[in-house]
């Protein structure tokens, strides 16, 4: 039987408040574009509300800590309502690519943060992701393991809705599946998911078994993936969270192109003819460079793709460039999938390159 450590006088437990453990992350409504401001809403485990301690941004990756430092405090759960102000570390205006912000919180002066809540902020437009429906696989890390081997994520998009399933197992080992819905928002979504699993043994559905999931969709192919769950902690509901690189992989063991090979039709590559369309014919070619290969069209144009550097072997490349048989850009893709290729002509048209199936 295991021993609580024992906690200090300064920093007394507190019953957990909620079952819910919302918290509202989203832009200020009417923010100009001069000062770019969140306001955080949710539920503080005493009357002593918490005040921000610290933001740090590092890339897109913004770090919220709010804290109380007042002591002893009565046992009462009350909303907080937070304006956070931006401008110091994000400038004038918001960036052009998703904040991933994680909002830690502490009910103590001298007590660890813990993370309470995360959010994918995107309040600018910008492109549209098309992720492919379909099993995604989680990528190994950079050293090979894969903390998430075993688990398998499904997307159905349908416009702006999109349905995950995610197939696992818990903890414990059993299996388990999780379902949800939610909006695609340009590249983002954020998807509460209900767990479908054995009941206990007293019938009742175990609890803890939700879980959220977040997806920010940075191609076609590929996606960074926050899926997490929440305990209750000592006061307050704590998010354990895993982020996981996806991709939509093809069903093939090699890794030189092949699975591009076929027949694809080029929308909007003619210039001054964004409706126009044509047949092309792929073939790979096989390996340039460990992390480059290339496909001949059979009109003599040639499709060279390469990944970032250090990504795994089985990762859709990042771009792909196409060029006819003089050499002449026809196309740049910023966006791959194993059946669409979205990028733009070099007068910016946008141009796709769709895999046309036969019967």
């Amino acid at each position: 039987m295991a021993v609580a450590a024992a906690v200090p006088a300064s920093e007394p437990l507190l019953a957990p408040y909620s079952d819910s453990p919302e918290l509202v992350i989203e832009p200020v409504a009417g923010t100009p574009a001069t000062r770019p401001r969140l306001r955080l809403q949710g539920n503080w485990p005493t009357p002593c509300l918490p005040s921000v301690d610290a933001i740090s941004l590092d890339g897109s990756e913004l770090r919220i800590e709010l804290r109380s430092k007042k002591p002893l405090c009565a046992r009462a759960s009350v909303p907080f309502d937070i304006d956070v102000d931006l401008a110091p570390q994000l400038g004038r205006r918001w960036p052009t690519t998703p904040l991933r912000v994680s909002v830690l919180t502490a009910n103590t002066a001298t007590g660890p943060s813990q993370l309470r809540g995360f959010a994918l902020i995107a309040p600018q437009p910008g492109p549209r992701a098309v992720p492919a429906s379909g099993l995604w696989w989680p990528l190994p890390e950079s050293d090979a393991t894969n903390p998430m081997a075993g688990t398998g994520f499904s997307f159905e998009i349908q416009g702006d809705t999109i349905a995950a399933a995610v197939l696992g197992r818990t903890g414990s080992g059993d299996a388990i599946w999780y379902f949800g819905t939610g909006r695609l928002r340009g590249r983002t979504t954020e998807i509460d998911l209900v767990a479908a699993t054995r009941d206990g043994v007293d019938g009742a559905r175990r609890a803890g078994d939700n879980a959220v999931l977040a997806l920010d969709f940075d191609g076609n192919g590929r996606a960074t993936a926050w899926l997490g769950r929440y305990e209750q902690g000592d006061n307050q509901p704590v998010l354990r969270q895993q982020v996981i690189a996806l991709a939509h992989l093809p069903f093939a063991e090699r890794t030189d192109g092949t699975a591009w090979q076929g027949d694809w039709v080029l929308l909007g590559a003619t210039p001054g003819q964004p409706r126009s369309a044509r047949q092309l014919r792929l073939s790979a070619t096989g390996f340039i460079a460990v992390a480059n290969y290339r496909l001949n069209g059979d009109d003599g144009s040639v499709l060279s793709c390469e990944r970032e550097p250090g990504a795994p072997k089985a990762a859709p490349p990042q771009r792909c460039r196409l060029a006819d048989a003089k050499g002449a850009v026809i196309a740049d893709f910023d966006a791959i999938d194993i059946n669409r290729l979205d990028g733009f002509a070099p007068d910016r048209t946008p141009v796709q390159l769709i895999r046309a199936d036969r019967r």
